[in-house]
């Protein structure tokens, strides 16, 4: 008898190759809470209805300062608004995160990279412009830094505030507009809304004084597209901005005058 033959056993198919593509961390549809944000946004900013905390009586002399009393209104609608927003997109945020899954070292290096390239073209724009012109919303900035501890503007200014913007200018504006409009329409009307919004009750506009919120919103809302869609990416780039503008402004501008 001729000893009978085992088929052999079939290799491990072979698997796919991974996909090198960054993946669109789409927001999907509009849905009625974010109607609610932006209504809530357009009154609280827009609108001014956050200075009518400062009516109520006994408010403002809890303070010592109009400063100190103008960061508490702006703290308690930052919290408010932060929640919602994290109500709202947290799923989206913690999803997004998966960006750095796809070339981490570039993703990461670009974070400070953003902020450099910001830096330069403002820095350009604004000289060749013939020099700058700080915006109302920066002297107020630099105003507080005097009372308000830096802690606070930490939380306020580097921590809810980005998050809120990113969430209404990039996750709204730009990721659910995009299904109705072309991308790069809603990124145009994204960066003009978000400029616009640094100058409201200021009562002026000056285009030297618009050039930094120009050029940030530009660099956060093309790294916002090209990370698909990533709004922890363009968090993370908002919060590094912040942050640097608010050590700037609280450590080394009170050096300047000693220099």
């Amino acid at each position: 008898m001729h000893p009978t033959t085992q088929p052999a056993a079939p290799g491990p198919s072979p698997r796919a190759p991974r996909s090198r593509r960054n993946p669109r961390f789409l927001p999907g549809g509009f849905r009625v809470g974010d109607a609610v944000m932006v209504l809530a946004y357009g009154v609280l900013f827009v609108a001014g209805a956050a200075s009518l905390l400062t009516l109520f009586p006994g408010f403002t002399d809890v303070f010592s300062t109009a400063e100190t009393a103008s960061a508490a209104v702006n703290f308690i609608v930052y919290a408010v608004l932060f929640c919602g927003a994290m109500i709202m997109a947290f799923p989206t945020l913690k999803h997004s995160f998966g960006t750095f899954k796809f070339s981490p070292w570039a993703k990461v290096f670009m974070i400070p990279g953003a902020w450099v390239a910001n830096l330069v073209v403002t820095t350009i724009v604004i000289m060749s412009l013939g020099g700058g012109v700080k915006s109302e919303n920066q002297l107020a900035i630099e105003g507080m830094t005097t009372t308000v501890p830096f802690t606070t503007m930490l939380v306020m200014a580097v921590v809810m505030g980005p998050f809120v913007e990113e969430y209404i200018f990039r996750h709204l504006l730009i990721g659910k507009l995009s299904r109705k409009l072309n991308v790069w329409v809603c990124v145009v009307i994204s960066i003009i809304l978000f400029a616009g919004m640094h100058f409201l009750g200021s009562g002026s506009f000056e285009l030297i004084a618009a050039v930094p919120y120009l050029s940030l919103g530009a660099v956060i809302s093309v790294a916002y597209v090209l990370s698909g869609r990533s709004l922890a990416y363009s968090y993370l780039i908002h919060l590094l901005n912040n942050l640097i503008a608010l050590t700037v402004a609280y450590y080394l501008l009170p050096l300047v005058p000693q220099i």
